[in-house]
């Protein structure tokens, strides 16, 4: 406790170079800091509780409960994306299920809480960032080429195959700072899961063994989360009449 309240400090050197800069951030930084100790504190005290009941069911749902939040957070922004929250709560919730569940079968886990939990929750949290970066470059490829979309419709071409170029686009972009991560890890930074492992006292090469797992784990997740999420795209921009309603309610 005596650490995470000298840390505050930190924060706190953070605000008084901001408000010297006059930045204008100094507030968000400060309820920043504070959601994050609540958040934190909270989902501590939630986890500790889960892990004492070891059943299943009760770590599905708290996975489940992340996955609702992620997909609110996507939906929030994606506000020019129509149908926003149910792709991708299918889409996160594809991804991580199909992920831990071939991890569950090949023995790479168990269904112990100390490895569904933090695992789960780092494929969920990866998972929103990539659906949402999908969602943030199909709306600006489709914005900016609406009349090459329009055209394709008036040649007959459906909706999905009208789209067909700016999903592809969009699922690069959603798994590129993934592909530059993997490329880079270990030299440029140590990622999280490693970093944890050092500083519990974990050797070395356990913690990059684990690690390698982790980043494997996220490539799936995210792959699948991004492709399952491309099967739905073209039903967000137009209507039933197969217009286009990009930017409309």
């Amino acid at each position: 406790m005596n650490q995470l309240i000298a840390s505050t400090v930190l924060v706190g050197i953070a605000i008084v170079i901001i408000e010297i800069r006059r930045l204008g951030v100094g507030k968000d930084l400060i309820v920043g800091a504070i959601r994050s100790f609540l958040q934190l504190m909270a989902v501590g005290f939630v986890i500790d509780f889960v892990f004492d009941l070891r059943a299943v069911q009760y770590q599905a749902l708290l996975l489940l409960a992340m996955i609702l939040v992620a997909s609110l957070t996507a939906r929030g922004r994606a506000k020019s994306v129509r149908y926003a929250f149910p792709i991708a709560f299918v889409s996160i919730l594809s991804g991580t299920a199909a992920t831990v569940g071939v991890m569950l079968a090949l023995g790479i886990i168990d269904t112990r809480p100390t490895y569904l939990i933090p695992l789960g929750g780092m494929m969920i949290g990866n998972s929103m960032n990539a659906i949402a970066l999908g969602f943030d470059r199909i709306t600006s490829e489709v914005s900016d080429k609406r009349g090459q979309v329009e055209a394709a419709l008036s040649l007959g071409a459906p909706p999905a195959k009208a789209l067909q170029e700016m999903i592809r686009n969009s699922v690069r972009a959603s798994l590129l700072p993934l592909m530059n991560m993997m490329k880079v890890i270990g030299l440029v930074h140590l990622p999280g899961a490693m970093t944890g492992m050092l500083l519990a006292g974990a050797a070395p090469l356990d913690a990059a063994r684990i690690q390698l797992v982790v980043m494997y784990m996220l490539a799936a997740s995210a792959t699948v989360t991004v492709l399952v999420s491309s099967l739905f795209l073209h039903k967000a921009f137009f209507n039933r009449s197969w217009q286009l309603v990009i930017g409309r309610s």
